[in-house]
């Protein structure tokens, strides 16, 4: 662990960012990082600063549960929910731009990431630099599915794809095929703190003058966690996108993604059941929603005037709706004088159109109302233009 100046030894020196939540602005990252004030003054040791005893976890609170009020202490949640959203939107144009493809995912255990990094609390943990949320970084996500096809017998496929493997003796220097963006939260994130104890201190820091036994006290270590349930999106994108197997290959990172979430698992302390990923099928559900919106608003955005009207009244989507539409707005404008004559036959052939692929019971048999309003249609399409 790297050395970390104490800060704040002065008890009159206070920012008033103790509680970091009541500043909506606070970056819980860099605050988390940079600015523990939890040491003490060894007395037998003038010089040494350390925390004591349940300092940790006090200061492990800061990021984990709001100040107590009268309604006790709450669950915090960490991250700007409007910044995340706006980083996770570029991302996403980003990688459609370059005909990538999104998985979103849940936590379905607790996650740790960046768990190696220097820290006073002795773990540490990855902060997104502008986010301030958690986040998996895309060369951990690379490693981890290069990890996972290398254990099912895909090797030399992920040689190709992902480049071949940095430490490797003799590798030459190319990158992969496909890019792996960093995994980022797709709203506020909620941190638990959790703690893991070691019975053979001793015998891990000096193996030779302290073999294991029993007698060794264990020392509770607090680290910092994802919570469980919590969503994140991953994302993969072709480095030249257009090449002739490019779907193929999608389809088989895609794969390799999920099944190394799922079992192998992301981040730290994955042999003990952390880090493990679902997928989120209602947030997969709302994507798609979308992006047959978007799509129906672009192909509407396409079609003539006329016609885009009459799909904005429920021609495609709400016959009962259009038949309202048609009996108070279209036919009375298809037969007005002042409507041009092309742009009556253009609702008129509409209409028709309508009543055979939407009524077409009606149409080969029509009752008296719609008789009526056939006959109306069809007169118009009979005059001369």
């Amino acid at each position: 662990m790297g050395f970390h100046r104490p800060l704040y030894r002065k008890k009159h020196i206070d920012l008033g960012y103790r509680w970091p939540g009541q500043k909506k602005d606070v970056h819980l990252g860099l605050w988390y990082d940079k600015f523990c004030d939890r040491w003490t003054m060894e007395e037998d040791d003038e010089g040494l600063w350390v925390l004591e005893e349940g300092k940790k976890q006090s200061w492990m609170e800061t990021v984990t549960v709001e100040p107590k009020d009268e309604n006790g202490q709450m669950q915090k949640e960490v991250g700007n929910p409007s910044r995340i959203q706006e980083a996770v939107q570029r991302m996403q144009r980003l990688v459609e731009a370059r005909s990538g493809c999104f998985i979103p995912m849940k936590t379905e255990s607790r996650f740790v990431t960046g768990l190696g990094r220097s820290h006073p609390v002795e773990n540490g943990f990855a902060w997104h630099p502008t986010l301030g949320t958690p986040y998996l970084p895309g060369s951990s996500v690379k490693g981890m599915v290069r990890a996972w096809a290398n254990e099912t017998g895909n090797a030399s496929l992920a040689h190709r794809l992902l480049g071949p493997e940095p430490k490797a003796e003799g590798s030459e220097k190319r990158v992969g095929e496909w890019i792996f963006f960093d995994a980022l939260p797709q709203g506020t994130v909620q941190l638990e703190m959790d703690i893991m104890t070691p019975h053979y201190g001793p015998y891990y820091a000096n193996p030779e003058q302290n073999p294991p036994h029993d007698r060794h006290d264990p020392v509770p270590i607090p680290f910092l966690t994802v919570a469980k349930g919590q969503p994140f999106v991953f994302a993969i994108a072709p480095r030249r996108p257009g090449g002739q197997k490019e779907i193929y290959h999608r389809k088989i990172l895609l794969k390799w993604l999920k099944e190394a979430l799922k079992w192998f698992g992301a981040g730290a302390k994955t042999a003990v059941g952390y880090g493990r990923f679902k997928m989120d099928s209602q947030k997969l559900d709302e994507w798609k929603k979308k992006r047959e919106q978007a799509e129906a608003e672009r192909r509407r955005n396409r079609l003539p005037p006329i016609m885009r009207e009459m799909v904005q009244d429920g021609y495609e989507d709400d016959a009962g709706r259009f038949m309202q539409s048609m009996n108070e707005k279209w036919l009375p404008r298809m037969e007005a004088e002042t409507t041009p004559k092309e742009e009556q036959q253009q609702i008129a052939q509409y209409l028709i159109d309508w009543y055979q692929e939407y009524r077409s019971d009606q149409w080969k048999k029509p009752n008296p109302k719609n008789k009526k309003k056939i006959a109306r249609i069809h007169a118009i399409l009979c005059k001369e233009v």
